[in-house]
């Protein structure tokens, strides 16, 4: 294993194993668990396992890239690749402890290019799967959501909590993915409210780690780690308002598994970092990751091909983790060490692409 996954995954026992204690024995469904941040959640489940007697259930569409990602654990018993249409309620009558539904599309393109396919699963998929566990029970149905759910504008507040919300224009290119995140929302509250099915609901802010799909993935991140093994200058524009709330993965792991076990049903929670941080910086720190980096920063000025200014919908206001932090969570990365630990994570992987 990767000597930064290991430090990290032991870090997090160290900090949360008690918590964790609830998982012993038990069931767990992890839908889209090809995902960036659902890659990270799964690594780290059956990195503890064994430990807590688990039995995981992947569900993942791209079978090939699942067992790419997974190819350590194929051979244990602990380990299921599973592939289901649960968006024609084709789930197998499986007793699943617990649930957690993070299938969704989540690029602009998709919501511009295939905004059924990402309406789909976050509506139609989560009534199904939120049947199963009404029929079946479960410990806990935890629901990804998204910071995007809060809209933009509306509001003259410096920092969100889980009470607020924001304007959506229903018909807007990206209305899609925000629209169908709230809906399933209010799906995982009224399935809670009326059959007591145990639903959390967790908000998750921008994240980053050592799980992006680097052949596919075009955002200015996983771009920059690629021309960073390459070799070659990262060119990108100066913006001093691109302000982002981001969270390094472990962290966002974290927050996912204390939701999961210790949120109350029926409620949202955000998980966000402590920290707001300029591009400008997170890019020196990436650049700055090991000594043996050759890629220089090359910056310019925004021309007409820059498409994140402000007021066009990409700076995001603050959102307040109290809630999370009122279940135990903490910050144990700060983004200076978390994009650090990402791009030597990659330098230090032989075979870096999942």
């Amino acid at each position: 294993m990767n000597r930064i996954l290991s430090e990290e995954f032991e870090k997090l026992l160290s900090t949360y194993g008690g918590r964790l204690e609830k998982l012993r024995g038990c069931q767990v469904l992890i839908t889209g668990a090809n995902g960036m941040i659902t890659t990270y959640l799964s690594w780290f489940l059956a990195y503890i396992a064994g430990r807590y007697d688990l039995r995981l259930y992947l569900q993942c569409r791209n079978t090939a890239r699942a067992e790419r990602a997974f190819r350590q654990h194929l051979d244990k018993a602990y380990l299921h690749l599973v592939r289901f249409d649960f968006e024609n309620n084709d789930i197998p009558d499986i007793h699943f402890d617990y649930i957690l539904h993070a299938a969704s599309p989540a690029s602009t393109r998709a919501f511009v290019e295939s905004p059924v396919d990402v309406i789909s699963p976050n509506v139609i998929g989560t009534w199904h799967l939120l049947q199963h566990a009404r029929k079946n029970g479960v410990r806990k149905f935890l629901l990804f959501s998204s910071n995007s759910i809060y809209g933009e504008g509306g509001t003259d507040k410096t920092v969100l909590t889980e009470e607020d919300y924001g304007i959506v224009d229903p018909l807007g290119e990206r209305s899609s993915y925000i629209e169908s995140k709230k809906l399933s929302e209010q799906m995982g509250a009224a399935f809670w409210r009326q059959y007591k099915v145990p639903v959390s609901i967790i908000r998750i802010c921008h994240t980053y780690g050592p799980t992006f799909d680097l052949q596919r993935d075009t955002r200015i991140i996983p771009r920059v780690i690629r021309q960073i093994l390459e070799g070659t200058d990262i060119d990108y524009y100066r913006d001093p308002d691109s302000v982002i709330q981001y969270t390094y993965i472990a962290d966002m792991a974290a927050a996912i598994l204390l939701v999961l076990l210790e949120g109350k049903s029926g409620e949202a929670y955000n998980a966000g970092g402590d920290e707001i941080v300029k591009m400008d910086d997170v890019l020196a720190w990436m650049a700055g990751a090991d000594p043996g980096i050759r890629s220089a920063l090359i910056g310019k000025e925004p021309d007409e091909g820059y498409r994140f200014g402000k007021g066009k919908g990409i700076n995001f206001i603050r959102l307040s983790n109290q809630k999370l932090k009122g279940l135990g969570w903490g910050q144990i990365y700060s983004n200076r060490e978390g994009f650090s630990r990402m791009v030597r994570y990659y330098l230090e992987e032989k075979d870096p692409g999942i």
